[in-house]
């Protein structure tokens, strides 16, 4: 009887024991293959990641080409007939000097275009940003604005090189010009500031308008937004935006991690 109830008992521990192996096998054969399918996710999402941050660099290359083509032909050919132009009219002004006086509304004109288009060759040419660094691109780019009459530019560069790399250098002063286009088009403003902190390795680009504004939950994100977005995000950088009816519109950028 003894005999018959240890059979008993082994036969029932073993079956259980056997069960509790299986249900632990089942248990650590998912556990290793969720694990698996979140590292597998996780690697597709980062691949995904790296092709769009690919495409992105991708497009930036091109437009920068695109943009750098542009400049030279201001230069070379709008440049050279308004270098032609300017001799024109010191040939007539020669030829007849008693209306020389006639002339200098239209001298006026050709020296303020050609000034305007040096300074808009200047900041479209990717060498060049290279060449003069960062803070001086953007003072470029605030005496062509100031030479506009639209508003007035208040502008505060620290001094020295920034503590950028060259790409993102290039994508802040993008982004910038965007954001001055931006205001020249739409905001109505009478002044829009520039400031810039750039000590150690932090950085951060600050500007702000005194426009119309508006109201961000009432607007749809646009494009001119979103792209501003995805070139803060491709130069690794923090981007804040706010803007309220009358209180014109703000951007911030800094720097995320040391480069």
């Amino acid at each position: 009887m003894d005999n018959y109830s240890d059979q008993i008992f082994f036969t029932i521990f073993t079956t259980t024991l056997i069960i509790l192996l299986l249900v632990a096998a089942i248990i650590i054969t998912l556990f290793l293959s969720a694990r698996k399918q979140a590292k597998q996710e996780m690697q597709l999402a980062q691949a995904k990641l790296e092709f769009e941050k690919e495409l992105r660099q991708v497009e930036n290359e091109v437009s920068e080409h695109i943009l750098g083509q542009m400049a030279q032909e201001l230069h070379d050919n709008i440049g050279q007939e308004l270098t032609a132009l300017h001799l024109t009219v010191q040939n007539q002004k020669m030829d007849h000097p008693q209306q020389s006086d006639s002339f200098k509304t239209l001298e006026v004109h050709i020296t303020h275009i050609d000034k305007q288009l040096r300074l808009l060759s200047r900041t479209l040419n990717y060498d060049y940003l290279g060449h003069i660094g960062l803070f001086a691109a953007i003072q470029t780019q605030v005496e062509r604005v100031q030479s506009l009459n639209r508003f007035h530019v208040i502008c505060h560069l620290p001094n020295g090189p920034s503590n950028l790399s060259k790409n993102q250098e290039l994508m802040i002063f993008r982004i910038l010009q965007e954001i001055i286009q931006n205001a020249l088009r739409h905001s109505g403003a009478t002044e829009f500031s520039i400031q810039v902190q750039n000590a150690g390795q932090q950085f951060s680009l600050t500007t702000q308008d005194n426009g119309k504004g508006f109201d961000p939950d009432q607007v749809k994100k646009g494009a001119g937004l979103a792209h501003i977005e995805k070139r803060a995000n491709l130069a690794g950088l923090t981007f804040a935006f706010s803007s309220a009816p009358g209180k014109g519109c703000r951007y911030h950028f800094s720097k995320i991690e040391p480069i």
